[in-house]
């Protein structure tokens, strides 16, 4: 029988084991792991799992994929941890939003019998707590991957089958590229989220002002509330790209700033933003060229789930959506 093992039962790691689950897949086991005790209970009620398991050891055994789903600060202990238990030929990803730093250790920690394959989930809505886990999380999302150099071919293709199970894209990255990338997608709107907190908190005025605060404030702030071990490990782990963005962000702002002490010419930058957002929320920033939809065999073949990777694409309707991104302006 064929395991998979998810090393972090949060709302990502849940997701996954409930996607997993979704498949039927045969002859397989999905088993979670978590130093929380109540994580796995919670788990294991969900259906999310086969089985927990307490401790590594036992929830590695006879593991041929693994998934780590837990902070970043703990990744390299972690990768540490296993490296020496790992199966012969088992592979491992991971969830997180940084990838230079990780494949490093990952490159020192596991053992040349095993690969590694980094992963990083795109999901249409926000998943805070476990509650929120959903084995449709990734239907037709965009899903990282991000091979280590000493990655075999079939581990990247075991990782490539399981993003195709859970329904979600494959999309192929460079570590460098991703991290590069991240910061301003990822990690950029975790230190505005928390600036904004810090400066409005600092203010004088802040025991009267917070009763102001509507959903403007409250939808902003949200990622204020990540854990700070997380947001601070993050942040250092994409360093150089993430202080070119708080400069381009900082730089952007001074523009605001000039635009309203001068009164003119602010509607045009709010009419540009609007316009963007309408596009990216159309999926229409670029034109993608064209590509084939990979056969099973082609996409999986000796992998882990070549087995079971039909019915995986719904069928492209050919009709092409009215994408309306242009402001209308008020009537």
């Amino acid at each position: 029988m064929d395991r998979i093992t998810i090393i972090g039962l949060r709302p990502i790691g849940v997701s996954i084991a409930l996607g997993l689950k979704r498949a039927r897949l045969a002859d397989t086991e999905v088993v979670g792991t978590d130093g929380d005790r109540e994580s796995l209970s919670r788990a294991s009620k969900m259906g999310a799992v086969d089985r927990t398991a307490g401790n590594l050891r036992s929830a590695l055994e006879g593991a041929h994929l693994v998934v780590l789903d837990i902070p970043l600060a703990d990744t390299r202990e972690m990768l540490e941890a296993i490296g020496p238990i790992l199966e012969e030929g088992c592979v491992v990803t991971d969830t997180g939003t940084a990838k230079v730093q990780v494949m490093e250790w990952a490159e020192s920690h596991l053992s040349p019998g095993s690969s590694f394959v980094g992963g990083r989930p795109l999901p249409k809505r926000s998943v805070t707590s476990v509650d929120d886990a959903d084995a449709a999380l990734f239907d037709d999302t965009d899903y990282c991957v991000i091979p280590a150099k000493s990655a075999s071919p079939d581990s990247v293709k075991t990782v490539v089958g399981m993003v195709e199970m859970l329904g979600a894209k494959p999309m192929f990255l460079d570590a460098h590229e991703h991290d590069s990338y991240a910061a301003a997608m990822a990690q950029l709107p975790v230190i505005l989220s928390a600036a904004l907190v810090n400066s409005a908190s600092g203010s004088p005025s802040w025991r009267e002002m917070h009763r102001l605060a509507g959903p403007e404030f409250r939808g902003i702030s949200q990622l204020a509330a990540n854990d700070p071990e997380d947001s601070s490990a993050g942040s250092l782990a994409t360093s150089d790209a993430l202080v070119h963005w708080i400069n381009q962000m900082t730089a952007e702002l001074n523009r605001f700033s000039d635009l309203i002490k001068a009164g003119d010419g602010l509607l045009d930058t709010f009419v540009h933003a609007w316009e963007e957002h309408a596009r990216w929320e159309a999926g229409a920033v670029a034109e993608e060229p064209g590509f084939d939809v990979p056969s099973p065999g082609k996409t999986v073949a000796g992998s882990l789930f070549g087995k079971r990777l039909t019915d995986r694409y719904q069928q492209l309707t050919g009709a092409k959506r009215q994408h309306q991104w242009k402001y209308p302006g008020k009537s």
